[in-house]
């Protein structure tokens, strides 16, 4: 098992995709990222031998080692108390795969109570592009492509003067409310397919598009625009020069998980 909080285990977990890319955004925005006590269960013999403890953590992903084929098909409602079923499953894709836990700051919330996912890529120096999905949706489809509901391209010295009142002079895109229902009934399978009554989370997933509440973009506005210019130069000296955030809303805030670097984005959208 491996620890944020055991400073020896840490470039061990930096060996890992999505392990890194939180690793990432809690170093660069510490201030942004709610995660918090990551640990990594990297065999059944961890998870028996440590289960008290495991038995604490709310939240789950699944990782393997970077160089590896990332493991996908694995779905769950993001907080489960059905960890061990979970790395059965990640070890039958890949036996270098792992289950990622960690907690986060605020109570988690379920995957259609979610008021946006958000994706905000970044090309240091010059622009800004953000996507994202609305009420009942979250990172998942804007990280892997799956749908975009609004878009913003916001060029690099207009972050100093971007409000809440000038910000959809850099709306690119809203998606129609015809193409909207196609995503909605798209969202509803996938809720259905890991589990989720359909019964309970219809009703937060709005049967017509309702854009993007300003609390949620004042949010991203304060806690992550403004903080991109004053970051640049740290940024570009460790390499980050295209990178994306990407996560969803917990409340009124964007809190997001994950940062990776332009080499990511494929592997991340697939």
């Amino acid at each position: 098992m491996l620890s944020i909080k055991n400073m020896n285990d840490m470039q061990r977990m930096m060996e890992y995709y999505r392990t890194s890319d939180m690793l990432n955004l809690l170093y660069f925005f510490p201030q942004l990222s709610p995660v918090r006590d990551l640990t990594i269960v990297e065999n059944e013999d961890d998870y028996l031998n440590y289960q008290d403890f495991l038995n604490n953590f709310d939240q789950n992903r699944v990782d393997t080692l970077k160089g590896r084929t990332p493991i996908l098909g694995i779905e769950n409602s993001g907080k489960s108390n059905s960890f061990y079923n979970t790395l059965i499953k990640v070890k039958e894709k890949d036996p270098h795969g792992v289950l990622v836990l960690f907690n986060v700051t605020n109570e988690p919330s379920e995957r259609y109570e979610r008021y946006a996912g958000i994706s905000v890529g970044v090309d240091l120096g010059k622009d800004v592009f953000i996507d994202a999905v609305s009420k009942g949706f979250d990172g998942r489809e804007v990280s892997k492509s799956i749908c975009t509901h609004e878009r913003y391209f916001i060029p690099w010295y207009d972050l100093r003067k971007i409000s809440i009142g000038n910000l959809k002079e850099y709306q690119t895109f809203q998606i129609s409310n015809a193409d909207y229902q196609m995503t909605r009934s798209e969202r509803i399978q996938f809720l259905k397919s890991i589990g989720l009554n359909p019964s309970v989370f219809s009703s937060y997933i709005p049967e017509n598009y309702q854009a993007i509440p300003n609390f949620i973009w004042l949010s991203v506005i304060r806690n992550l625009l403004k903080k991109l210019e004053k970051n640049e130069d740290i940024l570009a000296s460790y390499g980050f020069t295209n990178f994306a955030i990407s996560g969803h809303t917990e409340g009124y805030q964007f809190a997001p998980w994950q940062m990776f670097d332009k080499k990511r984005y494929t592997l991340v959208k697939k």
